[in-house]
């Protein structure tokens, strides 16, 4: 289970408990009830549930962004070692022409 539905089942019975032992009339302890147990229970498990669902969202945004960072890099990558290849070759060929034997 999720923190957020911990949280709620905490509060319900926190809610019921402290309706059920306070003294007071009906009315009060229904009150006592809604606003200690009910409505802190619900705000927690919808407040869980909403985390949960931007987490998910999170971990698939990241995905996405990790793998176009990864072309990316692999392009660009591929692009310095053909300009590397490039420089060095005719480097290479700038050093081995017959005419700078003598």
């Amino acid at each position: 289970m999720r923190a957020g539905n911990h949280l709620a089942v905490l509060c319900l019975f926190f809610g019921a408990a402290f309706a059920a032992f306070v003294s007071g009339s009906l009315e009060q302890r229904i009150g006592n009830l809604f606003s200690l147990g009910l409505i802190p229970a619900v705000a927690f498990y919808a407040g869980g549930h909403i985390l949960g669902q931007l987490l998910v969202f999170g971990v698939e945004l990241c995905d996405v962004i990790m793998a176009r960072c990864s072309r990316y890099a692999m392009c660009l990558a591929k692009d310095l070692l053909s300009w590397a290849v490039t420089r060095v070759s005719s480097w290479l060929s700038a050093r081995t022409k017959p005419s700078q034997w003598n």
